[in-house]
């Protein structure tokens, strides 16, 4: 696919990328992203945050009724393989079908499709292995005991997260109704998406989220900050939640508050530009020109066509006088943008710094 033009639709939230990111990737990859409802989208992708809701409601025997006819779906562990956010699919021997695994498990095929869009299976080319086959039957167990198809979902995605699968995990209900897994005889929880704050009625850390961002677009900075302080304690591994967080942080004038939680976003995911980014404008305005630097270039290392990046670290560049580590840093800006106002700013501080590398006419000569 990543050698034709694409249009894709997310259905519900990536784990741990903003949408200009995923914007970004998707166009590297040689596609587009679109709007949800788009009817030019030719590939949807169902996002691992739509599973409560959609199969709480019992649809998992069919598609989101967005999504357009003739459209590929495709799960998020696919979507992010295919632009370079998770490594290639692991190579196993696969010779099952949707079928075979469905008997075997005793499962529905309505159902193995279902897990294989959520990535609890992870066929190739229709084909499923027997770590498919493992997790299908656990799967199959835990229905069979009477837990609802969405809540063993949500344990699974829980558990990916983490870097286990029901293949080579076992999950029981506590006695006050949460899953658990169990690791060496022992239980334990999957993580913090199941811990829910008291006096909080949010379903998800996904549905937490909507509503901070909803009420940070509304300007309600200080309701927003809260929700998602808790939703970063609920999940401590997405990087978007302290990112949102320091975004909202530093609206409200707290500089340092907001650099802490720019900070944690690059710890759960060094290669996040857009908090390196953000940080690097934190020190600017703390006249911490050495420090924006290499936040900038941080951000750089992470995205090497991050324009903004691009432009912010040549100008400090060139107001350090380090005139010839900025050329070859404007050339790249300019390569990606040589249009506009900024490309004109550039082009004039490329004459600067090239004027003081520039040898003295009058210099004596060398013997």
């Amino acid at each position: 696919m990543s050698s034709e033009s694409f249009c894709l639709c997310v259905v519900g939230r990536l784990h741990g990328v903003t949408r200009p990111r995923l914007a970004g990737l998707v166009t590297a990859a040689g596609g587009r992203l679109v709007r949800a409802r788009s009817r030019k989208a030719t590939v949807v992708c169902l996002a691992h945050s739509t599973a409560s809701e959609r199969l709480s409601r019992g649809a998992e025997v069919g598609l989101p009724a967005t999504v357009p006819a003739g459209c590929r779906v495709m799960s998020e562990l696919s979507l992010r393989r295919l632009i370079g956010l998770a490594p290639p699919l692991p190579s196993e021997h696969r010779t099952l079908t949707a079928a075979d695994v469905a008997r075997q498990a005793r499962l529905s095929p309505d159902i193995v499709r279902c897990l294989a869009l959520y990535d609890v299976l992870e066929p190739s080319d229709d084909a499923y292995g027997y770590r498919d086959l493992l997790a299908a039957r656990e799967v199959g167990r835990l229905l069979g005991a009477g837990h609802p198809l969405g809540v063993v979902v949500e344990a699974a995605i829980a558990l990916r997260r983490t870097g286990r699968s029901l293949s080579d995990t076992r999950l029981h209900e506590a006695p006050w109704g949460e899953m658990l897994q169990e690791v060496a005889g022992r239980l334990g929880r999957l993580d913090g998406q199941f811990t829910l704050p008291l006096g909080e009625s949010f379903a998800s850390v996904d549905a937490l989220f909507e509503r901070a961002e909803e009420l940070e677009c509304a300007g309600d900075l200080a309701e927003a900050e809260r929700l998602y302080r808790i939703a970063a304690k609920m999940d401590r591994s997405d990087p978007v939640l302290p990112f949102n967080l320091g975004n909202v942080l530093d609206a409200q004038g707290r500089a340092t508050e907001a650099a802490l939680a720019y900070q944690q976003a690059v710890i759960r995911d060094p290669r996040f530009a857009e908090a390196w980014l953000n940080l690097g404008l934190l020190k600017e305005r703390a006249e911490d020109m050495k420090g924006a630097a290499a936040c900038y270039a941080r951000a750089v290392e992470a995205r090497p066509d991050y324009a903004d990046a691009l432009f912010n670290l040549a100008l400090v560049l060139t107001r350090r006088e380090d005139h010839s580590s900025a050329l070859p840093v404007w050339d790249r800006f300019l390569a990606l943008k040589p249009s506009g106002k900024e490309a004109q700013q550039a082009r004039r501080l490329m004459t600067l710094c090239r004027m003081h590398l520039k040898p003295s006419a009058n210099a004596a000569p060398a013997r």
